[in-house]
């Protein structure tokens, strides 16, 4: 058989296989090398889905953007957050001249995420800490400090994104929050004026531990606050006699230490029963749905059981090209996001992520990566644009197990945030902080799937 016979066989299988599953350029389905003589194709393999409750410790340290306010979920209860932060001095040896007056204090606060009811009030409350910041401990979501019963300062708004013009291109920008704070913690600091409190940042921290950002518990959503945005000020007023100045606090993360607190409360939901590190609920136990929800350590874990009975049935293959077709719940991320971006952990029989030698967790990796228990290329799952579904290229990790390289114990599926490290396409996964979720549909209508196209070697 000539190449050019090869060619066409090739492309006529191939597209005969796209067009009896869905269109191919809805699945980001590619051609394969034309050097191969045939392919055959699947997608009734079976896919088992269902959700995990992680329950490791998500960190939460320095953590952007700062998250504040509350969400109900109808289907996986509320989610509150509270946001923790020192103030930098902005200097040393700050003092404010002779007999200085305190006019006010202002603090302005830029946002650009609404997670949840966008037209739902948010009555912000600003408390002082009672508890610092430890020197060397980290802090996660489900860390906490502690502060005092009575706010400083407090604004109820309807958070509002809006678009302007910025480089003749429509951006969001938001309606910014500004806070004024009691005058009797005004005077407090203004009394320190050239005294010890006000030499340096580790005396500062001292004598103001920091504040905690609360929203009242009827918010309906969860801002992002960008605390480092140039539109973010804590901006103290004073006088001397006549004149009128100003001094600026900072939150710069080089200097202040921050986190944010996420609890979730699921009473009463189909998962409710999720209390301890790798319980797990099938989703023919809720409706074939299964859960992935940022902060709160619920994943969605994906098993394909018969991998297996399919060489044997099928014999000597290779596999061309492996696509999983993950269905988000149709029309449940109107209001509520999904996650943009989902990478896939490996696991083994106790729901835990594996980890290699180094402690680092394991991921599916692409098809372009050094080797299978790689770190540098994680695989991660997206959605096309107006689709309601994730998909990723899972070829190599398929071939793996069906060549024993791997174990097929699943994997789970996690919100995460996937950045270019500018080395050879190499990518760098980091914590999704953003507060998304997804209900990850599982059904007879509405089914993960795995495409499959292999080639018989003998």
């Amino acid at each position: 058989m000539n190449l050019a016979v090869r060619r066409f066989l090739l492309f006529f299988f191939s597209i005969a296989a796209l067009t009896a599953c869905e269109d191919a350029k809805d699945i980001g389905i590619e051609l394969q090398d034309e050097n191969q003589i045939g392919t055959d194709y699947t997608d009734t393999l079976t896919i088992n889905t269902g959700t995990v409750l992680l329950n490791d410790s998500i960190l939460s340290f320095k953590a952007s953007p700062a998250l504040v306010g509350k969400y109900n979920d109808p289907v996986l209860g509320s989610v509150s957050a509270n946001n923790f932060t020192e103030l930098g001095l902005g200097t040393s040896n700050l003092k404010f001249g002779d007999n200085p007056v305190a006019d006010s204090l202002v603090l302005t606060l830029d946002y650009n995420l609404i997670y949840g009811n966008k037209t739902a009030p948010l009555t912000l409350n600003v408390y002082q800490l009672t508890e610092g910041f430890q020197e060397k401990a980290t802090y996660f979501t489900n860390s906490n400090l502690a502060y005092e019963s009575s706010p400083i300062g407090s604004k109820t708004f309807v958070p509002q994104l809006i678009k302007i013009k910025k480089n003749n291109v429509e951006v969001d920008s938001a309606v910014l929050v500004k806070i004024k704070f009691d005058q009797a913690f005004l005077q407090k600091i203004v009394a320190e004026s050239d005294k010890d409190p006000l030499k340096t940042q580790a005396n500062f921290n001292n004598f103001l531990k920091g504040i905690a950002l609360v929203a009242a518990d009827n918010a309906g959503s969860i801002v992002g606050f960008n605390m480092t945005s140039a539109n973010t000020s804590f901006i103290l007023y004073y006088k001397n006699g006549t004149e009128q100045k100003k001094h600026s606090f900072t939150f710069n993360r080089d200097i202040v230490r921050s986190f944010n607190r996420v609890t979730g409360n699921r009473t009463g939901t189909s998962v409710e029963s999720l209390q301890n590190k790798g319980d797990f609920k099938a989703a023919s136990e809720t409706g074939g749905e299964s859960y992935i929800q940022t902060n709160t350590q619920l994943l969605t874990k994906l098993t394909i059981p018969y991998l297996k009975e399919f060489k044997e049935a099928k014999g000597n293959i290779i596999i061309n090209r492996a696509e999983l077709i993950v269905p988000i719940k149709k029309s449940s991320a109107s209001t509520l996001t999904a996650p943009p971006q989902l990478v896939m952990y490996e696991t083994n029989s106790k729901n835990e992520i594996i980890r290699n030698a180094a402690g680092t967790p394991t991921s599916v990796q692409l098809s372009r990566s050094s080797g299978l228990n790689g770190t540098a290329y994680p695989a991660v799952l997206t959605i096309p644009a107006s689709k309601e579904y994730y998909t990723v290229n899972v070829t190599p990790y398929i071939q793996a197990i069906l060549l024993g390289n791997k174990q097929n114990n699943g994997i789970l599926l996690a919100p995460a945030n996937v950045v270019a490290t500018g080395n050879l396409g190499q990518s760098q996964i980091q914590t999704e902080s953003r507060p998304y979720r997804a209900i990850i549909s599982n059904t007879g209508t509405d089914k993960a799937k795995l495409l499959l196209y292999y080639s018989k070697l003998n």
